[in-house]
């Protein structure tokens, strides 16, 4: 009977894929996504609906087909999303007064505010992410994971979502 042991002289195997920049960014960006969906979720708000709600405050009312394309989802997805925004009066769907086939999504008093408790909660949670950072080592951190998402989706702003990845590989 023989025994399997290690000759080589370099790293252990585990500890290279440990440190492995790819595998750490995955695990630490599930741990991420952990924190902020239960913090979105503290706020009654999914991650997409948070985006949604980001989208309309940034830009204005848009068209509910407008926001699909914006968020990179199926209409029929979209729609799961704004149901319960549009029932708590976070938002209202009403007729494009320019276009009666189509609905204006718009983001209500209330839709503001819940957005603004929501990310800052976010912030909090960023902020406990990275809080062994100091300023500037946050700053180059935003800026290296831009290069990469830049790189990765050919600047499409749509980068949050999967699909968006897809199309650079395909």
């Amino acid at each position: 009977m023989t025994s399997a042991t290690s000759t080589t002289s370099g790293p252990a195997l585990l500890d290279e894929h440990r440190n492995s920049p790819g595998l750490m960014l995955a695990l630490l960006g599930h741990e991420a996504m952990r924190r902020l969906r239960d913090a979105h979720n503290a706020n009654g708000l999914t991650p997409r609906q948070f985006h949604i709600l980001g989208l309309l405050y940034d830009r204005g009312p848009l068209a509910q087909t407008d926001l699909a394309v914006e968020t990179d989802t199926a209409a029929s997805v979209l729609v799961t999303q704004l149901n319960p925004l549009e029932a708590e009066g976070l938002v209202t769907r009403t007729r494009d007064p320019r276009d009666r086939r189509r609905h204006l999504v718009v983001l209500t008093e209330a839709g503001q505010q819940r957005l603004r408790d929501a990310a800052a909660a976010q912030r909090e949670v960023e902020d406990g992410l990275f809080r062994s950072l100091t300023d500037t080592q946050r700053s180059q951190l935003t800026q290296l994971l831009i290069l990469v998402r830049d790189d990765l989706t050919d600047g499409n702003e749509h980068c949050g979502t999967p699909t968006s990845l897809d199309r650079k590989t395909s």
